[in-house]
């Protein structure tokens, strides 16, 4: 996918997003403001929290978007790396050592996977966060609590929704880790208020609510919008209700499979499987959800790749990851097939074809459709009689 931005889309999109953090972090600097400011792209815009705004500021304090680009796609390239080494040390700490081979294949495949590229070439940050969600997981199991919740709060000072995985953290009964992430929100806010205003937030508020994707979903929704969540299928199924019960249709669609999920504990794959379930189900209702949020499950969906056992039911979640590391839209289909020579005739009834079926559910939803399933059949299967599930020590 990357290739076709950059070969063959009319328009690449290159560094698109990375500019909307620049642009408002370079307003900040200067006392002006920032949330939802114009950047001159169609659709391109400031949502974030005001207070996220100070994690772009070091890169607008050089005074060259390019440069500032440059040190940004460093940090997520470092991100990815590191995001590889957590999973490389999780299943190595459970497994024994991985080859060589298998290592190349994990940093391979977070570096460069189609949706990490995306981000790489946006310069988007949804790799950092993958990386922060790998860290609280880590950071819970070696009872470093306190560094979890704070990550966390974190995230969700960036993205928001990283505030419905507290309901993860009070299922594994990590206190001190809801307190640390209530404290680290808290004192984000204030500081953001305290630093740009009331004024900010109201404008925060007044842009996100003005942005918002619901009204979307309404009728039916073209296969080529980027939208990932539930709300698509049910925009087909549901096409004359009103896009604002999607949410809770999704919320009853998800939530039998997080519920048998979690009640299946049994070692540390098991909570690991919740923890994927959690961040799969998070996704999923979320209206705001596009293909690049797939590498959030990274963490946990590779490293149970290794960590269950092999057989049937693992090519249902290797189907899973192999349907989010390609999405294809079907105009991009389209222009492939056109560059590669297939007759008109040929290439247009394959369009449609792929057309109709990615109107329900596009390829990366497809993809976490099969991940809630695997997590289901995992759920219901008998107990396996040998165990990978031995706790880390705290030095891992």
């Amino acid at each position: 996918m990357p290739l076709y931005f950059l070969g063959m889309a009319d328009v690449s999109h290159f560094a698109w997003d990375f500019r909307a953090y620049y642009l408002a972090a370079d307003a900040a600097l200067h006392g002006d403001a920032f949330v939802g400011i114009d950047t001159g792209l169609p659709g391109v815009s400031y949502v974030y929290p005001p207070i996220s705004v100070v994690l772009f500021m070091p890169q607008a304090a050089t005074g060259s978007w390019e440069f500032a680009f440059a040190l940004h796609t460093a940090l997520n390239v470092a991100a990815a790396l590191g995001l590889a080494y957590l999973i490389v040390r999780t299943i190595e700490a459970r497994r024994g050592p991985l080859s060589t081979l298998n290592r190349l294949l994990i940093i391979g495949f977070c570096l460069c996977s189609a949706p990490s590229m995306a981000v790489l070439g946006l310069g988007q940050i949804d790799l950092l966060l993958a990386f922060a969600f790998g860290g609280v997981f880590v950071a819970v199991e070696q009872d470093r609590e306190l560094t979890a919740g704070a990550v966390l709060a974190l995230t969700a000072l960036v993205k928001v929704f990283p505030v419905v995985l507290g309901i993860w953290l009070i299922w594994r009964r990590a206190w001190r880790a809801v307190g640390a992430a209530i404290a680290t929100g808290v004192t984000g806010l204030i500081a953001g208020w305290l630093w740009f205003g009331f004024s900010a937030y109201d404008h925060y508020f007044a842009v996100l609510a003005g942005r918002s994707r619901i009204a979307d979903f309404a009728g039916t929704v073209s296969p080529n919008f980027f939208a990932m969540s539930l709300y698509r299928p049910l925009s087909q199924v549901f096409s004359r209700l009103d896009p604002h019960l999607y949410a809770p249709l999704a919320v009853l669609l998800v939530l039998p499979v997080v519920l048998l999920v979690a009640s299946q504990e049994r070692g540390f794959a098991d909570r690991l499987t919740t923890y994927l379930v959690a961040i799969t189900a998070t996704i999923l209702v979320s209206p705001a959800s596009n293909a690049l949020y797939v590498v959030y499950v990274y963490f946990p969906l590779v490293s149970l790749l290794f960590l269950r056992d092999a057989g049937w039911r693992r090519s249902v979640l290797l189907g899973g990851l192999l349907a989010m590391a390609f999405p294809v839209q079907p105009h991009q289909l389209g222009t492939i097939l056109g560059a590669v020579g297939v007759p008109t005739p040929l290439r247009r009834l394959l369009v449609d074809v792929v057309g109709s079926a990615l109107s329900v559910a596009s390829v990366p939803l497809i993809g976490l459709c099969l991940v809630l399933a695997w997590t289901t059949l995992q759920a219901v299967r008998p107990a396996d009689p040998v165990s990978v599930d031995a706790r880390p020590v705290r030095s891992d």
